[in-house]
């Protein structure tokens, strides 16, 4: 059974409430499960709810007016939040779509009691603000990245990050997933996959990833 607590206590925009305000929120905290391909939400659906994801992986996605293609707009793995911007949206609608790429567990904070907690508690807005200048600065770094780098570059940041964030062995989205997020096309990414375990910089086993030279995967990212 999912530890609300537990969950919350590990989760950085929380970290600093205090046990009995932990304890009061992981008792609003609804629990929801998702099998792979299930779908959290779709765009325009209204914002009820923040989510905290505890294990697997939401993709956050826009779809082509054709319903086509996506663009692929973040993942977010293990204490890693969903629809935190959405909440604070003029018109509570959600600006994207999220969807499971694996078996996915979260917790679904109502809305309503998260911004009662932002407005009783500074710790947790200011927590949300530097969370939201994050965000900005993350969305600013990637049209850097995808306007001056290359597919290789791009990828090996995209390598470093999820290491960074989740340590080795983290499970890589499919190609074509993977080729949404980089703004480019399935072939080249399984190209440069390729590369990468050809020149030693990284292990790959059933899309579980290992990276063995971080050092050169850094030259790669930084051009």
């Amino acid at each position: 059974m999912l530890d609300a607590h537990s969950v919350l206590a590990r989760c950085p925009l929380f970290e600093e409430l205090s046990p009995a305000d932990l304890e009061a929120l992981a008792q609003q905290a609804q629990p929801r499960s998702l099998r792979k391909g299930q779908t959290l939400f779709l765009q325009g659906d209204p914002v009820r709810s923040l989510y905290v994801v505890a294990s697997g992986m939401i993709k956050i996605y826009r779809p082509d007016p054709r319903g086509e293609r996506q663009m692929v707009l973040h993942l977010e793995g293990p204490l890693r939040l969903v629809a935190a911007v959405a909440v604070f949206l003029e018109k509570p609608c959600y600006p994207a779509s999220a969807e499971a790429l694996e078996d996915t567990e979260l917790l679904a904070i109502p809305r309503e009691t998260f911004f009662n907690l932002v407005d009783s508690r500074p710790p947790v807005a200011r927590a949300m603000i530097r969370f939201l200048a994050k965000r900005q600065e993350q969305l600013v770094h990637q049209m850097d990245r995808l306007v001056f780098h290359e597919v290789r570059a791009r990828l090996a940041e995209y390598l470093l990050e999820r290491e960074a964030a989740e340590g080795g062995g983290f499970r890589l989205p499919t190609n074509s997933e993977l080729a949404a997020l980089l703004a480019t096309v399935p072939e080249p990414v399984s190209r440069k996959l390729g590369q990468f375990f050809r020149e030693g910089l990284i292990e790959i086993c059933e899309r579980r990833v290992w990276i063995k030279d971080a050092k050169t995967l850094r030259q790669i990212a930084e051009g």
